[in-house]
């Protein structure tokens, strides 16, 4: 597995830090920080897949848009805005529960 690398943090990570996955692959995080500032951090730009199949990135940052659900330790739709990192957490980006499950919108 090769280490995701966060190339746009703003100040440098505590000394208190812990691994999660992303995509399976590991990245540093540190308490009290929210999944989608690893993933900024990281550079992930496009972060969900919604319901039509369309990628989008997060919009607002506070919860509000839902443009930013990813699926954190195998539960679907969690805003990574809205959800603080734990350690050996893990998350996917671009996952769609009605693609793996093969239902379709008319």
């Amino acid at each position: 597995m090769k280490p995701l690398k966060r190339t746009r943090d703003i100040t440098p990570l505590p000394s208190r830090n812990f691994k999660i996955t992303v995509d399976d692959q590991s990245v540093e995080a540190c308490e009290g920080e929210t999944v989608l500032s690893v993933l900024l951090a990281a550079n992930y730009a496009k972060v969900m897949e919604n319901d039509r199949n369309v990628a989008s990135g997060a919009y607002c940052g506070m919860g509000v848009c839902h443009c930013c659900q990813v699926k954190i330790n195998a539960k679907h739709k969690q805003r990574a805005c809205q959800t603080l990192v734990k350690p050996h957490m893990s998350v996917e980006t671009l996952t769609n529960r009605f693609k793996e499950e093969g239902i379709k919108h008319d």
